[in-house]
This record gives C-alpha cells, sequence and structure tokens, in this order.
C-alpha cells in the first residue's frame, strides 16, 4: 500500500477480506491471549496476599515501583540487543531459560496446588453474648472478669475473675464455654484497676489488693484494708500507689513519691517486671520505672513522649529473636494507625530500644488503633502480632511480618484483643475481640496459612522441569505455546497483584509509546524479535496457518522482512506476526489460500502480560460487595477488560492482514484502558476511579 490512497470503504473490504483468508490463525491468537488471562485469574486468590506484591502493601500504589519496573524491561531489551550483535545467543538463551523456568513455576506449582489440595475454610467471625470482661493475655490463655449484680436492688457486689485456658474443651464446646477457673472479689466499686506482671495480674479497687495468677489462692492473695488505687508485683515484693499518690510497699510503712505524668495523664496500661522495673503507657508517654530499694527513691529509668495519642499497648515476646535468651517487645499503637515498638531487657536494667524493623506505619492501617497483642496461636518459635484497626483485623507473622490475616469487621469504639490456645487437632487457636457485649471469635489453624501442598509443590515443580527439558529438545510450536500460555499467566498474576489500576495504566501507556518508537523509529523490536525467533523461546505465541507449519523451520529475520514488505507482517512487543515466505507480495492483492504455505503468526506475551496485569488489578484492587448474576462486580469488571483488549486485538489484526507492520501495545492497551474505565464506570460508579497513587 506504500505510495497508493485507498478509499475508506475499499480498505475496509480489503481488510475484511484478508481477515477472512487468515480467521484461524487469528482465531487461534485469540483463544491462546483468552486462555493465558483466565489462567491468570484462576490463580490470582494464591497471590493475592502481601508477601507476594512485588513492593508490598503500600508499594502497590506508589508510581516510583512501576517506574523502576519500566527502567527494567529497557535495561533488559538492550542487555539482549547486546548480547545478540556481540554473538553470545548462549548467554541470552540460557539466561532466558532460567527466567522462564522460575516463571513458569508461578503458574505450575498453584494450578497443580488447586487440583490436588482442599480449600481451607475461609476465615470468618462467629459473635456471642457474653458477661465476661477480657483483661489480659497471659500465655497462650486470658485472665477475663465478670460483674457480678444484685438482681433485685441492682448493685454491685462483687467480680469473678476466671482464667480461660483452652478455648475448645474435650466435648469441642465454643468458646463462650472454655476451661477456666475462678475466684471471687468481693466490692461494690464501678471501676478496678488492673496491672500485670510475669505471673498474673493485680486488682485494686481503692480498700483491696489482689494478686491473680495460676494459684488462685485467695487466702494468701488478697490483702484487705489498703487504699490501693494501682498494685504491683515485682521480685516477689508487691507494692502499690494509693489516693494520695504516694508509692508503698506492702508490709512497710515507707512511701515515696511519683512522677507528675502518673498523676495527671490518663493511664493505658502498666506491667512490673523481674527486675524491679515498671513499665508505665499513658495517652502521652511511654516511661520505664525503676522501683525503690534500699539506695534510691522510684526514679525514671526511661522516658519518649508521643505527639499522636497513644490508643493500645501489648508487651511480648519478640518478633525478632537474636539469642537464646528470651527477649522481649512493647509495642504501641496511637490514634493515626501508627505502631511503634520497644525492645526491652526485663533481666537487666538497660535503656529500651527501638526497634527499627516494625515497619508498620499508618499507610498500613485504617484510622485508629484499637487493640494490639502478642500471642503465640500455635505455640511454636515466638509470638505473632495482632491488630485490630477502625475496620479491619489482622494477623503479622514472623521476623518479615507475612500479613497471614487481614478480615473486615465492625468494631465500636472499646474493643479488647485475646488468644487462647486450644487442644481440638483442627484448631490451633481461637482469638476473641471483646466490644461493650459481645464476643467476636474466629478459629485460626497452621492449614489455613499454607500457601502450598508438598505434593503440590512437588508436582508442579517437577512438571515446570518437564517442560523445560521439552521446550530445550524439540521447540516445536505447541510446546512454545503451553509454555509461553503458562508462564504469561504466571506473570500476569503475580503482576496484577502488585500494582493499583492507575499505576497499570501508567505503565501500559508508557509501554505502548515505547512499543511504537521501538517498531516505527528504532526499529531495534526487530532486531530483540529475530533473536527470540532464532532461539526458539517461548516469549511469544504461535498461531500456525495450516496443520503442516513446523516452527523448527522458521529461519526468517524481520529486517528481510521489512524490506520485502510480505503479506502478514505485525510487528509486536516482544514478538511478529508474519509470513514464513521469501518474496515480495503487491499490497492490492489479497494472499490467497494456496499461497500460504507454511505460514503461521506470532504474538509477543508482552501483548497479552500488559492487557492482562490490568485485567488482574481490577480483580484484586477495585472495591467488592456489589453482586451481579451472583458474582463480584469486580469479576465482571476484569472480564470487560479482557474483552476490551480483545477488541484492540481484532483491529490490530485487521492492519496486520493488509501486510502492514504494527506495533502491538497501542492498539491492545488502548482497548483493554477503555474496557476498564467503560466497565468500572458502569458497575460501580466513577468513584471507584479514584487516583489513589503516590511518588
Amino acid at each position: 500500500m506504500e505510495g497508493e490512497s485507498l478509499r475508506p470503504t475499499s480498505q475496509i473490504k480489503e481488510m475484511l477480506g484478508a481477515m477472512k483468508d487468515q480467521w484461524q490463525s487469528m482465531l487461534g491468537m485469540a483463544v491462546m491471549f483468552v486462555i493465558t488471562i483466565l489462567i491468570g485469574i484462576i490463580i490470582q486468590p494464591f497471590y493475592d496476599k502481601p508477601e507476594f506484591r512485588a513492593f508490598g502493601e503500600a508499594g502497590a500504589s506508589q508510581a516510583r515501583n512501576i517506574l523502576l519496573e519500566f527502567v527494567m524491561i529497557l535495561i533488559f531489551t538492550a542487555l539482549i540487543i547486546f548480547l545478540a550483535k556481540w554473538k553470545k545467543d548462549w548467554i541470552i538463551k540460557y539466561g532466558i531459560l532460567g527466567i522462564l523456568f522460575i516463571a513458569l513455576c508461578y503458574a505450575t506449582i498453584p494450578l497443580t496446588n488447586l487440583v490436588i489440595s482442599e480449600t481451607p475454610e475461609p476465615l470468618e467471625f462467629d459473635s456471642t453474648p457474653t458477661i465476661y470482661e477480657i483483661i489480659h493475655q497471659h500465655n497462650d490463655g486470658f485472665y477475663a472478669s465478670q460483674k457480678l449484680v444484685n438482681k433485685t436492688t441492682g448493685d454491685i457486689t462483687g467480680y469473678a475473675f476466671y482464667s480461660f485456658s483452652n478455648a475448645y474443651n474435650d466435648s469441642g464446646i465454643a468458646p463462650i464455654n472454655m476451661l477456666h477457673q475462678g475466684i471471687v472479689f468481693e466490692s461494690n466499686k464501678e471501676a478496678l484497676k488492673f496491672s500485670k506482671f510475669s505471673d498474673g495480674i493485680i486488682v485494686c479497687d481503692g480498700e483491696q489488693f489482689m494478686k491473680i495468677d495460676n494459684d488462685f489462692d485467695v487466702s494468701t492473695k488478697l490483702n484487705k484494708n489498703i487504699d490501693c488505687m494501682f498494685g504491683f508485683s515485682s521480685n516477689h515484693s508487691d507494692w502499690y500507689l494509693n489516693t494520695n499518690n504516694k508509692l508503698r510497699q506492702i508490709g512497710t510503712n515507707e512511701s515515696y513519691s511519683i512522677p507528675n505524668f502518673i498523676i495527671n495523664e490518663s493511664t493505658i496500661s502498666v506491667w512490673s517486671t523481674n527486675n524491679n522495673q515498671l513499665i508505665w503507657i499513658t495517652e502521652n508517654r511511654f516511661a520505664l520505672l525503676n522501683l525503690p530499694n534500699e539506695h534510691s527513691n522510684l526514679t525514671i529509668e526511661f522516658e519518649e513522649s508521643y505527639q499522636s495519642k497513644i490508643t493500645t499497648a501489648t508487651f511480648g515476646s519478640s518478633l525478632w529473636q537474636d539469642s537464646a535468651v528470651e527477649q522481649k517487645l512493647l509495642i504501641l499503637g496511637d490514634e493515626n494507625g501508627n505502631l511503634t515498638a520497644w525492645n526491652i531487657d526485663t533481666e537487666n536494667n538497660s535503656i529500651p530500644e527501638m526497634e527499627t524493623r516494625l515497619n508498620l506505619g499508618s499507610d498500613f492501617f485504617n484510622g485508629s488503633i484499637k487493640s494490639v497483642l502478642l500471642a503465640n496461636f500455635n505455640n511454636y518459635a515466638q509470638d505473632e502480632l495482632f491488630v485490630v484497626d477502625q475496620s479491619n483485623f489482622r494477623m503479622f507473622r514472623g521476623s518479615s511480618l507475612v500479613e497471614q490475616i487481614n478480615m473486615s469487621i465492625d468494631f465500636e469504639d472499646r474493643t479488647n484483643l485475646a488468644l487462647s490456645n486450644t487442644s481440638i487437632n483442627s484448631v490451633d487457636s481461637v482469638v476473641i475481640i471483646q466490644t461493650s457485649n459481645e464476643w467476636k471469635y474466629v478459629n485460626i489453624s497452621e492449614n489455613q496459612f499454607q500457601l502450598v501442598n508438598e505434593w503440590a509443590f512437588l508436582i508442579g515443580f517437577c512438571l515446570s522441569i518437564l517442560l523445560m527439558i521439552l521446550l530445550y529438545i524439540r521447540p516445536e510450536w505447541y510446546v512454545v505455546n503451553l509454555v509461553g500460555i503458562l508462564v504469561g499467566g504466571g506473570v500476569v498474576a503475580m503482576l496484577g497483584i502488585s500494582f493499583v489500576p492507575w499505576l497499570i495504566i501508567i505503565f501500559m501507556i508508557v509501554a505502548a509509546i515505547y512499543d511504537a518508537w521501538a517498531v516505527y523509529k528504532s526499529k531495534h523490536m526487530l532486531d530483540l524479535a529475530d533473536t527470540m525467533v532464532n532461539l526458539k523461546l517461548p516469549i511469544l505465541l504461535v498461531a500456525p496457518q495450516e496443520k503442516n507449519y513446523s516452527f523448527l523451520d522458521e529461519q526468517d529475520t524481520m529486517r528481510d522482512r521489512e524490506k520485502l514488505i510480505p503479506k502478514p507482517i505485525v510487528i509486536q512487543k516482544a514478538g511478529i506476526s508474519k509470513s514464513s515466505e521469501d518474496k515480495s507480495v503487491k499490497m492490492d492483492k489479497p494472499r490467497k489460500k494456496k499461497d500460504r504455505g507454511k505460514d503461521a503468526m506470532f504474538m509477543g506475551l508482552g501483548d497479552v502480560i500488559f492487557p492482562g496485569i490490568l485485567v488482574i488489578s481490577a480483580i484484586t484492587w477495585l472495591p467488592e460487595g456489589t453482586i451481579i448474576l451472583g458474582v463480584d462486580a469486580t469479576f465482571w469488571i476484569g472480564i470487560l477488560t479482557m474483552i476490551g483488549g480483545l477488541c484492540g486485538y481484532f483491529i490490530l489484526m485487521g492492519y496486520v492482514a493488509l501486510g502492514k507492520p504494527q506495533a502491538g501495545l497501542p492498539l491492545l492497551n488502548s482497548g483493554a484502558i477503555l474496557g476498564y474505565l467503560i466497565s468500572t464506570i458502569l458497575l460501580l460508579g466513577i468513584g471507584a476511579l479514584e487516583f489513589n497513587i503516590s511518588f
């Protein structure tokens, strides 16, 4: 068509005639396009976890990360072209084969796991009314209290305190009937004061001091007629604060002054340690106090003021156990959704050190932190971190803080959090969240966090090895296609869950511009395509025109094809569609069926991956909850995004059929983006297109 001008109707007729002549390969390529993206959709739930996101949860909306991805693509392309010019094809081949093997495992392992593994029951909260109020997590259980009220007068007559030690008894009865033992504390006070120590809790009501530990011996642990507002127990010594704001030790007449912040600030929580220290948390500060001894008064060892209001605190085993000696960690949550942590040595008096490895800023949480808890859900290794924010319950595990639970739930302003281990094999622990009048609880077990069945991993891994061996021994078009589809599906899922849709759209626009430049201006994409075809590497898909086509016989170069302008030629991202004949064809005469010989159409995996990652990103990141035909709207948006990409593909194939060299991404990406924007507005409203990215 060079030098000619055709009327639009004539061009359309010629385009349709050429497409009709090549419908088999076009349809085959479209089917592979759809299958690749559908595989990504199928395995998306497997990868939809924070630990699989390329830059973490917060990095999914940061533009600098997508810029880094694009720069890495440019570097990779330049490296391949450089090695090809220096005749280092063996480095290219084996390097890409290694990368392809890893990407292939991204698909084979989760697909195998889907086939042979049982899907664990989804985590769901149950709820039950309760008369108990959670006080303090202790080892593998917790302490709670029950207010005792005279039914006739309505007056408070006392409190019953319980130690809950097993979330399910031998009969499997639910958590409200957990095994426990309890004692009664006679008091008519509306509010009690609690502090914690290594073995239990101290309760004060202004007139009594009671130590509650595993012994539950009221006769020796209850002290009456003591002006006790706050009680402490450290190193076998019992202390209390009286109404005159003096610190005293039980059994002596000595009294000591206390810091003003204890008097003037609202106390959140207090722990006493075995080395005569108090960990005191108020809404405004964290302080470490030294209890008096024969040489000194009550002193402040360390204090740190907070600008944001502290809302909750937990104290337990460190998430980073660096030595054989158990290390302790204090974690504080504030009203702005921040967590900070302090390493505290409870054996030796030393200055607390801020734990810099707790990288969970306000970007991770929704609103104020309502409750935090360090506890061990399966009695193995170190504690896990549980967090309740404005609308979610979350669990972080291990030194890398892998997020293994993120559940939406409605909470009231006041929540207490506790965990109790069980003796039931199918359940390791029950996590309980208490609001004003009920317990919400969820069963958690290790098998719910098992990413992949051991056999599924082994089979999937071996399947990937087998496919790579077949690819190496006989890289025929059907082997290349099978590997290419699986690799594309795995990459689509991994990238799609890693970035929000707007970042993907920006990525697609930049990539489309680059693709057009690389094909029409610099033409280095032709060199890349030649290299991939000659090395028979499956970063492209092959759609033969006839059954006797062999990819092994493919020897033509794209530079030669560009000069001859045969019919059809398409240059696409990392791939081409072309005739395997070596003769020039006049552009005003469509190729006849008998001339096709051993023709095949090629399309680079990039042309499938870019629309595919937008499909997965939409399903992953758009707000859920709108159900259409029994399925969430995000799924339909993903499907319509894929259909938009297919529309771009068929328009592209029209130009390809006319023999015009074409960059694939401009049309494919445009169709997918339009499909995403239109379907999102129609199904979720324009509010779902909020521009929620940062640099």
